[in-house]
């Protein structure tokens, strides 16, 4: 008889820790709807302690605001189990499952809830939704901007940029573009030659910065045949002379020698060349676009850059703006670049929405360049899926710790609520008003996820 008493209750404390360890609210009620008995996952979901509970009817928790609406009134009306959404005082919203209990000879004899709270997995559903949104936003962003020939911009600066080289386009006058390095002046000088009459004509591009100084003229104007020693024999002709009817566009004008500068201005008055080594005249018809970053005003005062040809170059001067004047244009161009990128190489990468806000909130230095360099090389050696923490200017945002399950993740969205509300209010009793949980639960919180909560 002893063994069996000790069997009994050796099997009574096993029902005692699983019902006790339950990760589910257990709840029971006698057929009448009135407390028996519930686990201590109730004092989480309602801040209440268990023995509260016990003898209480449901009606009169539920009238005290406990929680609404009541499971077990509805399982004890109908003799039926149910599931339903229910919300505690506390603010917090669980999933109940209502089971009804009946004896031998079918009258209801308990009633048993079993709740799991889904209060974090609802706001991760609220996160989940609200990112959605904002990459709709940033589509709908992306539809409003203007697309000129292959050039991507929703800023109202870049607009006008656009509308001035519309109108100038159609006219053979000389343009001098105008901003910091890697704005686009090369692009905006090759929409400049596809937008006119000589769209069917050469377009070559030279960047005066790139070869050395004893070279810039032979490439520029062209050299006679046996002028340099290991030059081509028949000579060569120069890029301006290749872009005859056509355009040339000369990138870092303000690099020339002083001696270029002095033959570019006869070209442009003239209209003819003279090669290298040579006496003959060659007659050109060349529409040229110069663009630089450096202030050619101030050369000129310093003496390093001729006034006549500054005059002949500032014709039409347009200047184009740094990124970080037009972030309207950032998504844009990500969009833009990304849909380029993934073609050549035959990818589908594209960016969460944390990463976009990381591009938007970016200075881009290099401007339109860096962002193109960046969005390739992140369509080569990134993830179909680019997040946060993938980014080479990753380090300058807080980033999010990497959360594989659902747990990780329900406490990832904990301590981020926490340690806002701790930020905002520095008091334990408001976090927990502002949570809906007890003060208690919040103090156990700030200790764990606040690490200079030593006073609260």
């Amino acid at each position: 008889m002893t063994i069996h008493k000790k069997h009994i209750q050796q099997i009574n404390d096993e029902l005692y820790d699983i019902f006790e360890s339950s990760f589910d609210e257990i709840f029971v009620t006698d057929a009448n709807g009135y407390v028996l008995v519930v686990n201590s996952e109730c004092e989480k979901n309602y801040a209440l302690k268990v023995e509260d509970f016990i003898g209480k009817h449901v009606k009169e928790l539920q009238e005290m605001g406990i929680f609404y609406p009541s499971a077990t009134l509805k399982v004890i009306e109908s003799n039926q189990a149910i599931e339903l959404v229910q919300k505690t005082n506390s603010g917090r919203y669980l999933h109940v499952r209502t089971r009804p209990v009946f004896t031998n000879d079918g009258h209801l004899k308990s009633v048993i809830s079993y709740s799991r709270d889904l209060t974090d997995l609802m706001e991760l559903k609220r996160k989940v939704e609200e990112m959605e949104e904002q990459l709709e936003n940033y589509k709908k962003e992306l539809n409003e901007a203007v697309d000129l020939e292959g050039i991507v911009t929703k800023s109202e600066a870049m607009k006008k940029v656009f509308s001035t080289i519309q109108r100038v386009a159609s006219v053979n006058t000389t343009v001098l573009l105008l901003g910091e390095t890697g704005v686009g002046k090369s692009r905006v000088a090759k929409l400049l030659h596809q937008l006119s009459t000589r769209k069917q004509q050469p377009y070559h591009e030279l960047n005066c910065a790139a070869l050395p100084e004893q070279l810039i003229e032979s490439e520029l104007f062209g050299y006679e045949g046996g002028t340099f020693t290991g030059a081509f024999r028949e000579g060569k002709k120069g890029i301006i002379e290749l872009s005859n009817e056509g355009t040339l566009f000369l990138d870092e004008i303000g690099e020339l020698s002083l001696s270029a500068q002095s033959k570019l201005l006869h070209v442009l008055q003239d209209r003819t060349i003279r090669p290298v080594g040579s006496t003959r005249a060659v007659s050109i018809d060349v529409r040229i676009i110069a663009a630089t970053n450096q202030n050619l005003e101030q050369m000129v005062e310093e003496g390093k850059f001729r006034r006549d040809l500054y005059y002949r170059l500032n014709v039409v001067p347009i200047t184009i703006p740094p990124l970080r004047e037009r972030k309207e244009d950032i998504l844009p161009l990500v969009y833009q670049f990304l849909h380029h990128f993934n073609t050549v190489y035959e990818r589908n990468v594209r960016l969460s929405p944390k990463a976009l806000d990381a591009f938007l909130g970016q200075e881009w230095k290099g401007n339109v360049r860096e962002v193109e360099n960046i969005i390739e090389r992140l369509v080569v050696t990134g993830e179909e899926m680019i997040t946060l923490k993938d980014l080479p200017f990753a380090k300058e945002f807080a980033v999010d710790p990497p959360v594989h399950t659902l747990p990780e993740m329900i406490e990832h969205v904990e301590k981020e609520m926490v340690i806002k509300a701790f930020e905002q209010h520095r008091s334990s009793y408001k976090v927990a008003e502002q949570l809906g949980i007890s003060q208690s639960q919040a103090s156990r919180k700030i200790r764990k996820y606040v690490s200079d909560s030593t006073e609260y």
